[in-house]
Formats: structure tokens, C-alpha cells, sequence
């Protein structure tokens, strides 16, 4: 079992030092690890696509770490691993997907590490990709992009939203079709020895750990690259609202990753929602105070052609009527994730940082 000094985890420093790759066998022996919560409608789905893979049945463990559920998501884990040994059913009395991640890294035998999410499915050859990939490239995170689908319109409309530059930017992981090095991937497949160099997924953070650890891991000299040939398949949001708590929450989050790396993003990307979010704001404000009524139109008349350019963009992959919603989506994405933004700068003035996400509550 390996153990993490809590020195390591706070490290946000440049190390010149290149992390170690020493050579794995052919099949190397390969913990996959599922934080969950709350996934009775998913799981079963996520759990049979890892137990389905074509890397050799006896070097695979599956630990399933489950955030105290509510709903049947445990009976169905362990209704599963009664009939594969494989899997492992394990406690996460934090309840959040940092702390599940670690209490499966604790446990993990394994020298090559996989992340899953209980939203996604992953490909058959996900494993043997991802493992030779480790094996034979100068890399340190080998994985997928994400593909998000939904299962009801709205759904299909976030899950367009979330596949395009006009709704994530440069989160190339979503949207990219080549081979490339990419800043973060969500669901990577890591050698053990990375988690033993720079620590395991910071805790103290119930939103963008992975995007946290991706941080850190560049930081290190590590390289993070994605091969489209094995595409993740995620399941979006089903509504609206729950977007807007999803990325409320990922706003919020990414301040204390920018405050534990030093103060400055790892890109500028991410601080155009918060930016326009205050351009909307400061435009109203001062109509009221200039009486100049125009000022509005002048920061929302070039978002709302952005819109138009979104929705021409989805028209022109595939014309029905979800299409016409992903405007809404791009929408409600970009300003929960600014005023999430905003909110931890305000409450970043506080000495200690607030131990619950805006939305006050966790959600996979």
C-alpha cells in the first residue's frame, strides 16, 4: 500500500526533474477505479463495459468506491461482483470523487492505473490501447476523448454543447479527432509511479480534481495524450438545471486549483466566462448610470451572433429539432461557470475556503 506525504499533494512548484518511465511487461496488471455516487441508472452499464474488455481476464481488478448511496447503486455493484471476482465493492466516507479516487488508489495492486466514471462506457480495447500506449510512447497519462451523448432532447442538446469549441473552448479532449497531447483527460490510464511522484487526487477539491492532477502532472514534465480511437461514450445531464449546477460547481472549483498552482490559470480560457459574465453586468450598470441603453447590446449583440454561429455549427451536423436547444446549453454553461467563478473569488477573500460547492450538493 502506498502512502502520500501531505507535502506532496500541496506541491504546485515547476520541477525540471522528468517523471519516471521505466518499462512495463506487455500485460501489465491494471486497477480500474470507479468513484461513484448515486449511479443506480448507470452503473451497470459502466461496470459491464470494464468487465468486457479484451485485456486478459486474470490482470484486471475493478474497485468500485461508492460515496454512501441513497439509491440501489450498491446493490447493483454488489450483485455484479458475485458473479466476477474481479470486482470490489469499497466505502468513500467523503462522499466526493477526490476522496473515492484515493481510497481506490490505496487499495489498488495494480501497476498501470485507470479511472472510470459511472456515467461513461468505455470501448472494448480501452485497456490494451491505453496500456500500450504507456508502454511505447514518451507519456505519462495515456486515454480517450469524451463523447457525451443524451438520452432525451435536452440531453442530446447538452451533450452537443458540451462536443464543440462554442461551448468548451480549448477543452480539446471533447471535441479533438487526432492523436494529440492534450492539457487533461478525465477518465486516464496512469503508471502507478506517477501517483507515487507527485501524490495522489487533492482531496480538499469536490470539483476539477482531475483537471488538478492534469495540472500538476504537466507541471512535473509529464505528457497527457489522447488517441480517438478509443472514444468514451458519457452520459450528459438530462436537464437544464442540472447543468447549470454541474458547471456552477466546475466555476467554482477552478479558482482553489488556480490558487494552489500560484495564482495564475494554466490557460486564459478559463477565465472568458467570468469575464463576460462581469462585461454583462458592467454594460447594465452603467446604461443605468451613463443612460446610455445601448451599452447592453453592445457586449450581448456579438454573444448572440456566437449563438447563431453554434446553432448553424449544429444544424449543419445533424438538423433536428435538439439542435435548435444547444444554444441554451452553451448559454446556461457559460454563465453558471462565470458566476461560479465570480462567487469563489468573492468568498476567496475569506481566510479558509468553504468546505461546500455552490450548489450545495455533490452531483457524479
Amino acid at each position: 500500500m502506498t502512502r502520500w506525504a501531505p507535502q506532496q499533494r500541496e506541491a504546485c512548484h515547476v520541477v525540471t526533474q522528468r517523471l519516471p518511465r521505466g518499462p512495463l511487461p506487455e500485460h501489465p496488471f491494471v486497477s480500474v477505479i470507479l468513484a461513484i455516487r448515486n449511479e443506480e441508472r448507470y452503473i451497470a452499464r459502466a461496470l459491464e463495459a470494464v468487465l468486457g474488455q479484451s485485456y486478459p481476464h486474470g490482470d484486471i481488478e475493478v474497485l468500485v468506491v461508492d460515496g454512501e448511496s441513497v439509491d440501489r447503486t450498491r446493490e447493483v455493484v454488489a450483485s455484479l461482483s458475485l458473479h466476477d471476482p474481479r470486482v470490489r465493492l469499497l466505502h468513500n466516507p467523503l462522499r466526493w470523487v477526490a476522496g473515492g479516487l484515493n481510497s481506490g488508489l490505496r487499495a489498488a495492486r495494480g501497476d498501470v492505473i485507470v479511472r472510470v466514471d459511472g456515467h461513461c462506457v468505455i470501448p472494448p480495447d480501452y485497456l490494451v490501447t491505453c496500456v500500450q500506449m504507456l508502454r511505447v510512447g514518451e507519456m505519462d497519462c495515456a486515454g480517450g476523448p469524451v463523447r457525451a451523448e443524451g438520452e432525451t432532447m435536452i440531453g442530446q442538446a447538452i451533450a452537443r454543447a458540451m462536443s464543440t469549441p462554442f461551448g468548451v473552448g480549448g477543452a480539446s479532449f471533447r471535441w479533438a479527432d487526432v492523436v494529440r497531447e492534450v492539457d487533461s483527460l478525465p477518465f486516464g490510464a496512469w503508471r502507478r509511479g506517477v501517483f507515487e511522484a507527485i501524490g495522489p487526487f487533492d482531496e480538499t477539491l469536490m470539483r476539477n480534481q482531475d483537471d488538478e492532477l492534469s495540472d500538476r502532472l504537466r507541471r512535473w514534465g509529464g505528457r497527457i495524450v489522447m488517441d480517438p480511437a478509443i472514444q468514451v461514450r458519457y452520459f450528459s445531464r438530462t436537464s437544464l438545471v442540472g447543468l447549470w449546477r454541474q458547471y456552477l460547481d466546475y466555476g467554482f472549483w477552478k479558482v482553489r486549483v488556480i490558487r494552489k498552482r500560484g495564482g495564475w490559470p494554466s490557460s486564459p480560457r478559463h477565465l472568458v466566462p467570468a469575464v463576460f459574465v462581469c462585461a454583462v453586468l458592467g454594460s447594465f450598470l452603467a446604461a443605468v448610470v451613463t443612460r446610455l441603453w445601448f451599452l447592453p447590446a453592445c457586449v450581448l449583440g456579438p454573444y448572440a451572433l456566437f449563438l447563431l454561429a453554434a446553432t448553424a455549427h449544429s444544424l449543419a451536423s445533424r438538423r433536428d429539432r435538439a439542435a435548435l436547444l444547444v444554444p441554451c446549453a452553451i448559454m446556461a454553461m457559460h454563465v453558471a461557470y462565470g458566476v461560479g467563478f465570480l462567487m469563489a473569488l468573492a468568498r476567496a477573500m475569506r481566510p479558509v475556503l468553504p468546505a461546500a460547492p455552490p450548489s450545495e450538493r455533490w452531483i457524479p
